[in-house]
């Protein structure tokens, strides 16, 4: 018989319904012009950390990398459901750390990140993972 989680069952179907929201996981903004990923995490819903980097936009803070990225490329910001993406549904920690930098080594591996570079550093076990994934 299978067992199915109640976060994994709505976390399944949070690209369907974003009224859903977990309370905790590491999720993509996409720039609506150039494409390119900010990968990060919440402890909040979703909805309210987009909400938080779209006032950063709005307000020119420096409390997002994503809103100052976009601002000093002259960029738009889009609408929650087509600039994020959940990667990954999990409580916050040690695992959703692990989860957050695989995701952002794997962006800025195909050079397409918005994350701070000085936050990134050599993994040898996510460039195995990431040559993997992509042959």
């Amino acid at each position: 018989m299978w067992y199915f989680s109640v976060s994994a069952v709505i976390c399944s179907f949070i690209n369907y319904n974003y009224k859903l929201q977990p309370l905790s996981g590491v999720y993509k903004l996409i720039c609506p012009d150039c494409k390119k990923t900010y990968v990060g995490q919440t402890g909040s819903q979703l909805s309210t950390r987009y909400k938080e980097h779209k006032t950063a936009f709005h307000h020119n803070s420096n409390t997002s990398t994503f809103a100052n990225d976009l601002i000093q490329e002259a960029h738009s910001f889009g609408l929650l459901n087509t600039i994020m993406q959940i990667v990954h549904c999990h409580r916050k920690g040690a695992h959703l750390n692990t989860i957050e930098r695989f995701h952002i080594h794997t962006e800025f591996a195909a050079n397409n990140h918005l994350n701070n570079p000085q936050t990134i550093f050599p993994n040898a076990i996510f460039n195995t993972l990431t040559k993997a994934h992509q042959s």
